[in-house]
């Protein structure tokens, strides 16, 4: 399995956050696990292996298309996670039917979030399905996203996103350590002591 996270400087939503500085801390904990870990980008990242490609400059629809150039590039299962993400748990075992998705009833945009993505190989027609919606505005991604998955046959495995995907409260949260911990909103300000502090990492 690769994980594969998404950075290409755009609009900034939180002006200040070193995304390169966040992404080396997932790589870190990557490695923890034995996985392979890309960055899709339109530009080389620092210290990090990129999968660079061209992007539109529209961030929506650069994260979904770079999302599909690079599952059209893979050959094996990939879990697509945010740059604000870190593994905490062998991701593997939930690589189930051809898409898994996290759901929550706690989301107010959208019930999935984009947070962590398990995918087999061949499903970058949902990706491209998704685009075709042209989701242009704030969080179209994901809910476009979700509705190309829902509609594409594709075997969708939808798992909590409190045990997958979840996000802490504080630093000294440790959310219930899920395979993916998510740094949503103004949490990123403090992913670099909450991996110290719980997993020991140190970008």
């Amino acid at each position: 399995m690769i994980v594969a996270s998404f950075f290409a400087p755009r609009y900034e939503k939180w002006p200040g956050c070193d995304y390169d500085a966040l992404l080396r801390l997932l790589d870190a904990s990557c490695r923890r696990f034995g996985l392979e870990h890309w960055v899709i980008s339109d530009r080389p990242r620092p210290g990090l292996q990129t999968f660079q490609c061209k992007l539109p400059e529209n961030l929506m629809l650069a994260i979904l298309d770079g999302q599909r150039q690079f599952l059209a590039y893979a050959q094996e299962p990939v879990l697509l996670v945010g740059a604000d993400c870190l593994i905490t748990r062998d991701p593997r075992p939930l690589m189930m039917g051809d898409i898994t998705c996290t759901v929550s009833p706690t989301f107010s945009d959208c019930e999935m979030n984009t947070g962590a993505i398990w995918c087999r190989p061949g499903m970058a027609r949902v990706w491209q399905s998704a685009l075709d919606r042209n989701p242009a505005e704030w969080g179209l991604d994901q809910t476009c996203l979700y509705a190309a998955m829902q509609e594409s046959g594709v075997e969708l495995v939808r798992v909590r996103a409190e045990d997958a995907n979840w996000a802490p409260e504080h630093p000294n949260d440790d959310a219930g350590m899920p395979y993916v911990v998510h740094f949503r909103g103004r949490r990123k300000g403090w992913m670099a002591e909450w991996a110290r502090r719980h997993m020991g990492l140190v970008a």
